[in-house]
C-alpha cells in the first residue's frame, strides 16, 4: 500500500529511476550513542512557565477533531526514542495518562522530573503537568538520578469502572553515574485522580552486582493490574550485552506500586539487541517479551537484526526458550522473500543479475512494537528491508513497514506489507526521528492498528516533516483498512513531531460497524527545529477508524495473506504473492475503477504460497483493484498500471 505522490512526474520516472539510485550500505546495529542527553545546566536559573495554549479545531478527513494542548517539556529529549508507553488509554474507565519530563522551577531540578496529564473524560479535558518524579538532590553534572526516558500506565483493579480506584504508574531511567552517566531505574505510582496535590511513591534503583542498567524501551500493565517491564544488562553505558535480561513485576500493595525483579539469562554475551517491547493478551496470562537481536552467537539464515521471542502461557511465572522470527533463506517468510521486484534487488550491486532469492538478506529495525490478540496470537509492527551479511539498504524502493503475526501462538510466522516507507529517519536539531512504529488494539484484541511516521513531501531530504499514518486490522477476518494519513490537510499536516499512539483504542458499536478512536500525542516545537527550546504536547481528540463487524463462523475463514503487488506502479508485468496456511484453490479478479473485471484467474494451489503473475501490457494506464478469494474470504488491493 505504497503512498502514491499525486504527482504525474514523479509516478512516470518513479519505475525508470530504480536503477540508477545509489543503495548506502548502513550498519544494523542502532546508533545508540545518538541516545544523547542535551547539555548539562551551566548553573541554575528559573525557566518560566509557557502561556496557557488553547485548544485547536479543524477536520480530519472531514470528521472534527481537536487538538488539545496537554503538558510541556524543557526540551525535545526525552519523548523522541523507543518506548511505547508514553501515552496510554483504559478503555474500562475513559480514562488516558501521558509521561513526560517537566518544565519549570530551578533548572538543576525542573527538567529533571517527570510529570504526567490525566484525562478521565476521554480526552476532551484534562489535568496537565502532575509532578509524579523528582531527582535525589544536586549531581556532579546533572542532579542526581536525573529523570529520563519515561513511560507510564493506568493500573486499573480487575473489573474496576471508577477512575477514582485505578491508579498511574511511571517506569523512567535515571542518570545516577552507575553505570556511566546511566545507572538508574524508578518507578512509582499515584491514585489516579490525586492530583492536586499528588501523593506519589518513589523507588530508585541503581546498578550494581549482577544489575546493570541502562536506558529500557519495554513496560506495560495487563487487564488485571499487573505491571512489567524488561531490559537487557549492559555493563558500562557502551551498549555491550552480556547475556542477561531483568524481569521487573509490579502490584499495587497497599495503594502503591511495588516490584519484584528476577534476571534470566537470554541469548548470549555480545549479542546486539536494538529495542525490546513486552505485551500481554487480554487474559493476562499469555504474553510475549520481543527484542531485536541480531543473535552473532547463532545467527538466523540470511537475517540480520530480527524479533526474538519469549513467551508465557501462566502469567510470567515461566517463559519460553528463544523464538527466532526467520525472514530469508530457504525457510524464511515468503511474502517478504518476494515482495521487492527483481529489478529492485539487481540494482544492489552486492547482488545484480542472477541473484538467488533464497540467498537474500533481510534486517529489521531499529524499533519494534508488539500486541497481543484474543487468540493469545503476537502481532508486531516495523520496518524491514533490503541487507547484506554486513550492513542493511534503509532507502525509498527497499524497505517497507510491515506487520509480523502469528496464528498459531508463535510457531509459524506470517507478514503482511502495509507501506512502502519514504524516508527512514531525519535529522531535527541534534536529535534523529525515525518512523516510530506502534501497536494498538481494542481492549479485547480483536482489531489491531498499525501507525509509524513518514515524510510524504514533495522535495523533502528525510523524515523532518512526519505525518502519522495508520492502518486497521481485523485479527479474525484477516482484513486491513487502507492506510490513512492521519494528520493529512489538518492543522498539522506535515508537522505531527514524534507522534506516539496508546496501547489500548477506544470503541464503541454502532450497528454492523465498530467505531474505534485511537489516542495519539504529538510534539510542537516552540522555536522550529530547535530541540533545545521548550516543547508542547498536544492529544489528538476524536480521530477514529470505522471497523466492520464480521460475518460467518470466523473458524471457517480462510486464513491467508496478499502482498502488494510487485512492481508496483506495473508496467508490461507484475506480480502477487499469496501467502496461506492450507492448500486449496486461489482465485485472482482484477477490476478497473468502474468495476469492470479486466482479468480472472484460478489456480489450485498444493503448497502454502503460490504468486501470480499477471500480464498488464494490454490495459491502460491508471488505477486497478486487484481481489484474492480463497473459499468465502476476500482480500482487496489498489494497484498502478503505468
Amino acid at each position: 500500500m505504497k503512498k502514491i505522490l499525486l504527482f504525474a512526474l514523479a509516478i512516470g520516472i518513479g519505475y525508470a529511476s530504480f536503477a540508477q539510485t545509489k543503495h548506502v550500505l548502513r550498519s544494523t546495529k542502532a546508533p545508540n550513542a545518538d541516545v544523547l542527553m542535551e547539555a548539562a545546566p551551566q548553573s541554575a536559573k528559573t525557566i518560566m512557565a509557557p502561556e496557557k495554549l488553547t485548544t485547536k479545531t479543524g477536520q480530519i478527513k472531514g470528521v472534527d477533531a481537536s487538538y488539545v494542548p496537554i503538558g510541556q517539556s524543557g526540551n525535545a529529549y526525552g519523548f523522541y526514542n523507543n518506548p511505547r508507553t508514553y501515552v496510554w488509554a483504559d478503555p474500562s474507565l475513559n480514562s488516558i495518562v501521558f509521561t513526560h519530563r517537566m518544565i519549570g522551577g530551578v533548572e538543576v531540578e525542573g527538567n529533571s522530573r517527570v510529570s504526567y496529564d490525566v484525562s478521565t473524560d476521554g480526552g476532551t479535558s484534562w489535568t496537565t503537568n502532575v509532578q509524579a518524579y523528582a531527582p535525589l538532590g544536586p549531581g556532579p553534572q546533572y542532579p542526581d538520578a536525573a529523570g529520563r526516558y519515561p513511560q507510564g500506565a493506568i493500573i486499573n483493579p480487575e473489573g474496576n469502572t471508577n477512575p477514582d480506584d485505578a491508579f498511574y504508574s511511571y517506569f523512567i531511567c535515571t542518570l545516577d553515574n552507575t553505570n556511566g552517566n546511566w545507572g538508574g531505574y524508578a518507578y512509582g505510582s499515584n491514585p489516579l485522580t490525586t492530583t492536586d496535590p499528588p501523593t506519589p511513591s518513589q523507588v530508585n534503583l541503581t546498578s550494581g552486582g549482577d544489575f546493570w542498567r541502562l536506558i529500557p524501551d519495554a513496560y506495560t500493565v495487563t487487564q488485571q493490574g499487573v505491571a512489567w517491564y524488561t531490559d537487557g544488562n549492559y555493563e558500562t553505558a557502551d551498549y555491550v550485552y552480556n547475556g542477561v535480561i531483568t524481569i521487573g513485576r509490579g502490584e499495587i500493595v497497599d495503594g502503591e506500586l511495588e516490584v519484584v525483579e528476577s534476571q534470566m539469562d537470554f541469548l548470549a554475551d555480545g549479542d546486539g539487541i536494538n529495542d525490546s517491547k513486552i505485551a500481554f493478551g487480554p487474559d493476562g496470562q499469555t504474553g510475549y517479551i520481543v527484542y531485536m537481536s541480531d543473535v552473532v552467537s547463532d545467527p538466523t539464515p540470511y537475517t540480520s537484526y530480527h524479533p526474538v521471542l519469549l513467551k508465557t502461557t501462566d502469567g510470567g511465572e515461566s517463559w519460553s526458550d528463544p523464538i527466532n522470527v526467520q525472514f530469508g533463506g530457504v525457510d524464511g517468510i515468503e511474502s517478504i522473500k518476494y515482495y521487492w521486484s527483481d529489478e529492485i534487488i539487481e540494482s544492489i550491486d552486492f547482488y545484480g543479475p542472477g541473484f538467488n532469492r533464497d540467498e537474500v538478506y533481510y534486517n529489521m529495525g531499529f524499533q519494534v512494537d508488539i500486541a497481543v490478540d484474543s487468540q493469545g496470537n503476537p502481532h508486531l509492527n516495523g520496518l524491514i528491508t533490503i541487507g547484506t551479511d554486513e550492513g542493511w539498504f534503509p532507502g525509498e524502493g527497499t524497505m517497507a513497514e510491515w506487520h509480523l503475526y502469528s496464528t498459531d501462538g508463535g510457531t509459524t510466522w506470517n507478514a503482511t506489507a502495509l507501506y512502502d516507507n519514504i524516508f527512514f529517519d531525519g535529522d531535527i536539531g541534534a536529535i534523529v526521528q525515525y518512523n516510530r512504529p506502534y501497536v494498538g488494539s481494542t481492549i479485547d484484541g480483536h482489531y489491531m492498528f498499525f501507525s509509524w511516521l513518514d515524510t510524504d513531501l514533495e522535495g523533502a531530504e528525510g523524515n523532518t516533516n512526519p505525518n502519522i499514518f495508520v492502518v486497521g486490522y481485523d485479527t479474525e477476518d484477516m482484513v486491513y483498512t487502507d492506510v490513512d494519513n492521519v494528520t493529512e490537510l489538518s492543522l498539522y499536516w506535515f508537522s505531527a513531531f514524534y507522534g506516539s499512539m496508546s496501547q489500548y483504542v477506544f470503541a464503541e458499536k454502532n450497528d454492523d460497524t465498530w467505531t474505534c478512536e485511537i489516542p495519539f500525542v504529538f510534539t510542537e516545537y516552540t522555536v522550529p527545529g530547535d530541540d533545545t527550546q521548550e516543547m508542547n504536547f498536544y492529544y489528538i481528540d476524536g480521530y477514529t477508524i470505522g471497523m466492520a463487524v464480521g460475518i460467518g463462523d470466523n473458524e471457517e475463514l480462510a486464513n491467508f495473506s496478499v502482498a502488494q503487488n510487485s512492481p508496483n506502479p506495473a508496467v508490461n508485468n507484475t506480480s502477487i504473492l499469496v501467502t496461506t496456511e492450507t492448500p486449496g484453490a486461489i482465485n485472482l479478479r482484477v477490476s478497473n475503477i468502474l468495476g469492470q473485471v479486466v482479468h480472472n484467474q484460478s489456480v489450485s494451489n498444493s503448497a502454502l504460497a503460490y504468486t501470480f503473475n499477471v500480464d498488464v501490457s494490454n490495459l491502460d494506464s491508471g488505477i486497478y483493484f486487484y481481489t484474492i478469494e480463497i473459499g468465502n474470504k476476500s482480500v482487496t488491493k489498489k494497484m498502478l498500471v503505468n
